[in-house]
């Protein structure tokens, strides 16, 4: 029963998105002039100890290459930098910040690796060494992870198709760089993980192949990010008959083990349902505040659908409540 019900969702979600194609008036075809932020939710308490509201804005402009964003990060100066499954990277200041208003909203093309300029586009997961500033994404429909500098200088592609048996759209969903340098890969709607022993474009090691088991049964996860005290936070999301149809979770699991553990798993602890408008959301970064808190911002990916919206979350994490 659950079955037909995730496939009457996906048709109804297949239809969501449809207006985008069919009913939308035309979009420049050109890079976005003016960005408008909206606030939509202001900060409030919820009823999950140690979780509370910091707001809730939007995002838009009339271009075709804005929007689509599936993959966040926390960069320095309260900036933060979204990615595209359109090929482009949208850097702003944190709209909470009091100089968000005046900053600079710029999108660009994600120049990639010449021989690769017509096949990585896809950006569906990105993760950070803080160290460096260097930057990692994900590209679903090529199976690939490109290392950048932090200023976007190409530093590497490495190609996985020979490596996993992935579908065109089901590739490389979430994507961590944990503290101790390994990484770590969850492929959309699959039962597995993939774990680096380092970086995956500089070495060329094989990776572990894990259990991934998804703490909510029918959920799949969207992004994660590593916890200051090194848990990792995963965005998850299903389908319901219900518009919109998405429904959203975040659980926490342990690192997944060095050793010879076959099955890796977590727990859910906090649901989006209720909190924050129903949306697409799909990337997921983390700051740590100077009163211990995180920063948990969350950001949807509008499927260039008119009935969907670019909304950016903040939550904040209080892990000593929680714990």
């Amino acid at each position: 029963m659950r079955s037909r019900r995730r496939v009457i969702a996906a048709l109804a979600l297949a239809l969501a998105c449809a207006p985008g194609t069919w009913l939308r008036t035309p979009v420049p075809d050109a890079m976005p002039s003016d960005i408008t932020l909206t606030p939509i939710l202001g900060p409030h308490a919820t009823d999950t100890p140690g979780w509370s509201l910091g707001g809730v804005w939007q995002y838009s402009a009339q271009s075709r290459y804005f929007g689509g964003f599936s993959a966040i990060l926390a960069l320095y100066d309260h900036k933060l930098r979204a990615f595209s499954d359109r090929g482009t990277r949208f850097t702003f200041v944190e709209p909470d910040q009091p100089e968000a208003a005046d900053g600079d909203l710029s999108v660009v093309y994600q120049a990639v690796e010449d021989a690769y300029s017509n096949d990585l586009w896809d950006i569906e997961a990105a993760t950070r060494d803080p160290a460096t500033g260097d930057y990692w994404l994900s590209y679903e429909n090529y199976h690939a992870i490109h290392r950048f500098s932090q200023a976007s200088e190409r530093k590497g592609v490495r190609v996985l198709d020979d490596e996993v048996d992935w579908l065109v759209n089901g590739g490389a969903e979430a994507m961590v760089r944990l503290a101790d340098g390994r990484f770590v890969i969850i492929p959309e709607g699959r039962d597995e993980a993939l774990i680096f022993a380092s970086d995956p474009v500089e070495h060329p090691e094989a990776a572990r192949t894990i259990v991934w088991q998804v703490p909510a049964p029918g959920y799949v996860v969207t992004d994660m990010a590593q916890l200051p005290d090194g848990r990792l936070l995963m965005l998850l999301r299903d389908l319901e008959l219900a518009y919109p149809p998405f429904v959203s979770l975040l659980a926490i699991a342990d690192p997944p083990p060095k050793g010879g553990a076959e099955a890796w798993s977590g727990k859910v602890v906090f649901a989006l349902d209720g909190v924050v408008p129903r949306e697409n959301y799909e990337g997921l970064t983390l700051r740590e505040e100077e009163d211990g808190k995180v920063a948990v911002w969350v950001i949807a990916d509008d499927n260039q659908s008119v009935q969907q919206r670019t909304l950016l979350v903040k939550l904040l994490f209080d892990p000593a409540v929680e714990r």
